[in-house]
């Protein structure tokens, strides 16, 4: 009889590991051959004003293509118009869909540079401070010299995800839906602060999760309300919304991991947690339209963009390690072709099962927006994303 205990208490604490641990333990299970992409591609726009550059960009997505990538979605817009866009691959490979322009992707952290929109609005219309203190909106939060622009710019020193008491044990893969932003907060508002706030840097989604609660206490509507009354609508990014895992939404693109010429589905997660810092679906056409509002004037003042795009100084006076801003990274790009440097401000994204990069060239009204729905360990997408950004500013200087 103890031997039969003895098992079933064996195979108990196996399956509990199991389930503990599952994105890990389910990795080498169920890979499938990996289809060839190419035959599948969908062109919305082509502006012959940028042919060139345009041509030059169509070579570069097909050899980036090949490295293995269910779908595989672009958009450039200039001024005001989005001059190309288009999409290689499947949104849902077993069942034989191909992507198209309109198809939604997870865009990981690019959600910041979404949620950094709202919070210009707010700030243009004088309904919160950068310097404000979070205990101005949430009186019961725990620290009270932790500030809005200490969030946004991720100097706060509110931890990253962790590990926890919760199935599976990693937060990053959270299968727990939140009712609401302040229920999310229960994850990390109690835990102690990794430094002094000001004093560092050191990126958190949770930031941005505790960012938006102080939003809805602003704006007196709930974070979703916020996001599509003052961003989503007014910029029509109909195919934007909040990653919502029981969505009627439409035409969202599967997510898989990709390895050696095999693919299989990512692991099911809720983002709840995070739709602030990593919530967030979306085109890179949608995405272009936000980057060429800001980047024209009246969606947003002036000041106000130049606010959320300027890399943030620690307490000490130095720019802290990442070039960091409020929702977005400022970087000065060089080609061999063109003799100074080029200023992008942008933000890329991983999420599980997709990986999505957004830029803003102001110098040159460029907006460009790539997303694909795999999953890196590394990040790509710059390998790509900046050829096209010197093919666009060649012909557009």
């Amino acid at each position: 009889m103890k031997k039969y205990v003895v098992y079933f208490t064996i195979a108990e604490l196996c399956l509990a590991s199991y389930f503990l641990f599952e994105p890990a333990a389910a990795y080498n299970w169920g890979w499938n051959t990996l289809p060839n992409t190419f035959k599948h591609a969908s062109v919305e726009a082509l502006d012959s004003s940028y042919f060139d550059a345009i041509k030059f960009s169509k070579s570069e997505v097909d050899i980036f293509s090949a490295m293995g990538i269910p779908a595989l979605s672009v958009a450039v817009g200039v001024g005001d118009n989005i001059v190309w866009s288009e999409v290689r691959g499947y949104a849902d490979i077993d069942q034989e869909i191909a992507a198209n322009t309109q198809t939604s992707f997870r865009i990981g952290s690019v959600s910041k540079a979404v949620t950094s929109v709202a919070l210009a609005k707010l700030m243009d219309a004088g309904a919160l401070n950068i310097e404000d203190k979070v205990t101005k909106y949430l009186p019961d939060y725990k620290y009270n010299n932790v500030t809005i622009k200490q969030l946004a710019s991720h100097t706060s020193g509110i931890r990253n995800y962790d590990v926890c008491l919760c199935i599976p044990i990693f937060e990053y893969y959270s299968n727990d839906a939140y009712a609401s932003v302040d229920e999310s907060l229960e994850l990390f508002v109690q835990d102690p602060l990794l430094f002094e706030p000001g004093t560092d840097f050191s990126y958190s989604s949770y930031n941005f999760t505790l960012l938006s609660a102080v939003l809805e206490k602003a704006a007196d509507v709930s974070f979703y309300e916020l996001m599509k009354n003052e961003v989503f609508e007014p910029l029509e990014m109909h195919q934007t919304t909040f990653d919502f895992n029981d969505s009627i939404f439409t035409n969202r693109a599967e997510f898989y991991e990709v390895r050696e010429g095999e693919y299989k589905k990512s692991f099911e997660v809720d983002n709840s947690n995070k739709w602030a810092g990593g919530g967030i679906i979306s085109t890179p056409t949608d995405l272009v339209k936000m980057g060429l509002s800001l980047l024209n004037e009246g969606f947003i003042s002036r000041e106000t963009f130049e606010i959320i795009t300027t890399p943030i100084a620690l307490n000490n006076g130095e720019i802290n390690e990442q070039n960091y801003a409020l929702g977005w990274r400022k970087s000065e790009f060089e080609f061999d072709d063109i003799p100074d440097k080029v200023t992008v401000i942008h933000h890329g994204g991983t999420a599980v099962g997709s990986t999505a990069l957004l830029l803003l060239v102001p110098d040159y009204q460029l907006t460009v927006a790539i997303i694909m729905n795999r999953s890196v360990q590394d990040f790509p997408l710059f390998d790509l994303a900046k050829p096209i950004i010197g093919a666009f500013v060649n012909q557009i200087k």
